[in-house]
């Protein structure tokens, strides 16, 4: 497929925050975009059957019924992506409801970006090559950090990522809360680290929090990552409850051993 290539776009919830960010990101590329929502004059089935490109930007929790009504009638020759958080059980949804080329794009930011430049988008690959190199391709020149993944992969993976940082933000959150110390106090003793996750803390009013409990609910991998943080949450709250000082350095020293291979693939940050 030509790099040239631009083809009309439909995003079904283009009505959405997210959907919305990328109606005004394919109209700035210079495509056609067209959009489906529960209050628009075109349905999913007009924006599958009059679309080249069909993109998802609907809530997980209505994700199987809104493929189930569009996929089956996007041309076998067209392209169906969608922007859930979750990969695993969506790309499969998506490939039994249609036979067109396929592939499930997670964009790893929010509605309030302003750009596509240095973000980073998560593809997995399902049906068809064609498409995915002018997806990636066209992603590519917007300057996003695309990555490939298996749907496996990607859920596995987010289990970290999402499932267990909301786990820990959230439990900062109900401690602070608890604790009842003085925010101010807080904030003229932070460090700029403890700084930047308070600051993730604050910013947890803007955010869904039926989407927050899809993500920590729906992932077949959450489990098994708070079960492995949990068992060293124990074993460092054991070795601080009885003053052990060299197994604290211990335990410090052998996180410290991931540090090169961490910073490999770590973008710089201000410290």
């Amino acid at each position: 497929m030509d790099s040239s290539f631009k083809p009309t776009v439909g995003i079904v919830g283009g009505k959405g925050r997210m959907g919305r960010w990328f109606h005004r990101f394919f109209q700035d590329a210079g495509l056609e975009v067209l959009i489906s929502d529960v209050d628009t004059k075109l349905t999913a089935r007009d924006i599958a059957e009059q679309c080249d490109m069909v993109l998802l930007a609907v809530p997980m929790d209505c994700f199987d019924k809104v493929v189930a009504d569009t996929a089956p009638h996007i041309p076998k020759t067209n392209f169906l992506t969608d922007m859930c958080s979750l990969k695993q059980r969506q790309v499969k949804t998506m490939l039994q409801h249609s036979r067109c080329q396929v592939c499930g794009t997670h964009p790893l930011f929010g509605p309030g970006e302003k750009t596509m430049a240095g973000k980073r988008v998560a593809i997995c690959p399902a049906r068809g090559s064609e498409w995915l190199g002018w997806w990636k391709a066209f992603l590519d020149s917007h300057e996003a950090l695309t990555a490939m993944f298996t749907p496996e992969e990607h859920d596995r993976t987010m289990a970290w990522v999402q499932a267990l940082n909301h786990f820990i933000i959230l439990c900062l959150g109900k401690s602070l809360e608890e604790d009842g110390i003085d925010f101010k106090h807080i904030l003229e003793l932070a460090t700029p680290s403890f700084e930047r996750q308070l600051n993730i803390v604050a910013r947890l009013c803007l955010q869904d929090p039926e989407l927050y409990a899809t993500i920590q609910l729906g992932n077949p991998y959450t489990n098994t990552a708070l079960n492995t943080f949990g068992k060293y949450s124990k074993h460092l709250r054991k070795i601080i409850r009885d003053g052990d000082r060299e197994a604290f350095i211990k335990m410090f020293k052998e996180v410290q051993e991931l540090g090169p291979s961490l910073l490999q693939h770590c973008r710089k940050t201000p410290d």
